[in-house]
């Protein structure tokens, strides 16, 4: 296994492996792993290759900085372990989160600017003071539209601090809905950029634009400095981005681009639409020795009905992956990759297509060859797929299905065929 903390990589030792529920990214022929020893792998092959990419473009794993592939290992390590940092530190957080503050207890000493941080910076500057002033006057808008899903949000809106628990409640309650990718962003950049949870909170439900996140967590960051172990909240090796006030434009320009990596890595989980499963994956190939497409199990298309020599005709393809090397057969396929769904069988539902599949399977070939068979359905726009995938069977496996002739296939190039006696007879002394 590859654990790979933090360090330059060589990317043409990354490759993307396709198994058979899922994705996995290797590094020099092993599985990459999160730096608690978890692989990096997904169903969604896009978000897989998307992190491939980053990584090859960067030619190094940085766990330090936010990033797609630390996004993913932060999620992978803490949240889907049911160890939430943020919520261990939920109370703190609040406490001195400054826009918070700023609604609880407004005043002089609570307000989002601290000036002293930045008054020698104003008089050169005054064109990025003028940025910041902006972005923490349009801020206030997305926290409404964070706040307006609240009960009796008008009401509360006019008093903030007499509805003080009933907010927090409503914030944590928004967070813990929260799915567990956007949980790991709002870690990492409260933890990275000090920026407190209303901040990140609300870009990643897109209540703000990146650029207003980014300005506001600057000006934020002035009422931070003497609270920063709050925000160290649960990855020591993220290094903090604070405000150079030299050079403030290169601290936005650092935030902006973690903001914006956040939300192309969370995209990735917005609509189901965008992801390519394993079986989406095989469609894509087309065709070959390993893969074959059935439109229908049972259903013969051109006479509108039920027809033996189709079920015979998937069952060959299955016996023959058996005997070979393994393969695919993707049930609900058309030959040129079209998507018909299995529905077109007109079984009364999804359990009773597999068992009718599973029963010819056991009958044909025997109980003991099901261990080398898996099969599994998955939904593309209400038009259902089955993936019969199949191993190499330590045992020759003869097709023996009523009104037929039992045969033994094997895959020859892209199709199955079947050999005579002699044939099977020496195929079986050289494989088996």
């Amino acid at each position: 296994m590859n654990s790979i903390h933090s360090g330059v990589i060589e990317p043409k030792k990354l490759d993307l492996v396709m198994r058979d529920a899922d994705f996995v990214i290797y590094y020099d022929l092993q599985p990459l792993e999160t730096p608690k020893g978890f692989e990096i792998a997904h169903r969604d092959s896009r978000l897989l290759k998307h992190i491939l990419i980053k990584l090859t473009l960067a030619g190094q794993i940085d766990h330090h900085s936010i990033n797609s592939f630390s996004i993913f290992s932060f999620c992978k390590d803490f949240i889907e372990q049911n160890s939430d940092p943020l919520m261990d530190w939920f109370g703190n957080i609040i406490q001195n989160d400054i826009l918070l503050k700023a609604k609880f207890t407004p005043g002089q000493n609570n307000r989002i600017f601290d000036m002293k941080q930045i008054l020698d910076y104003i008089e050169e500057n005054g064109q990025m003071m003028h940025l910041m002033f902006w972005g923490v006057s349009v801020i206030m808008k997305g926290f409404k539209d964070f706040f307006s899903a609240m009960p009796d949000f008008k009401i509360i809106e006019k008093d903030f601090p007499k509805h003080q628990k009933d907010v927090i409640e409503f914030i944590r309650e928004s967070y813990s809905g929260l799915t567990c990718e956007k949980k790991a962003a709002v870690n990492m950049l409260s933890t990275c950029h000090r920026s407190g949870i209303m901040l990140p909170l609300m870009l990643v439900q897109s209540k703000i634009s990146p650029s207003e996140y980014s300005l506001n967590t600057i000006a934020a960051q002035t009422n931070y400095a003497a609270n920063e172990a709050v925000f160290l909240t649960g990855k020591p090796d993220l290094k903090p981005v604070l405000v150079d006030w030299k050079n403030p434009e290169n601290t936005f320009n650092i935030l902006h681009a973690h903001a914006l990596k956040v939300l192309e890595f969370l995209g990735f989980f917005e609509k189901s639409e965008k992801k390519i499963s394993v079986i989406s994956e095989l469609i894509s190939q087309g065709e070959h020795d390993k893969l074959e497409f059935k439109s229908t199990f049972r259903w013969d298309l051109r006479q509108n009905k039920k027809n033996p020599a189709i079920e015979h005709a998937a069952l060959k393809s299955i016996t023959a992956f058996l005997n070979s090397d393994g393969g695919d057969l993707l049930i609900g396929v058309a030959d040129d990759g079209t998507i018909l769904g299995v529905e077109t069988d007109n079984f009364a539902n999804d359990d009773k297509f597999l068992l009718h599949v599973w029963t010819l399977i056991k009958t044909s070939m025997g109980q003991d060859i099901s261990p080398y068979i898996k099969t599994t359905l998955e939904k593309f726009d209400e038009k259902t797929v089955c993936r019969v995938h199949c191993l190499r069977s330590p045992k020759p496996v003869f097709l023996r299905q009523n009104g037929f002739d039992e045969m033994f296939y094997i895959r020859i190039g892209p199709s199955s065929g079947n050999l005579d006696i002699s044939e099977a007879l020496k195929y079986i002394a050289e494989h088996f």
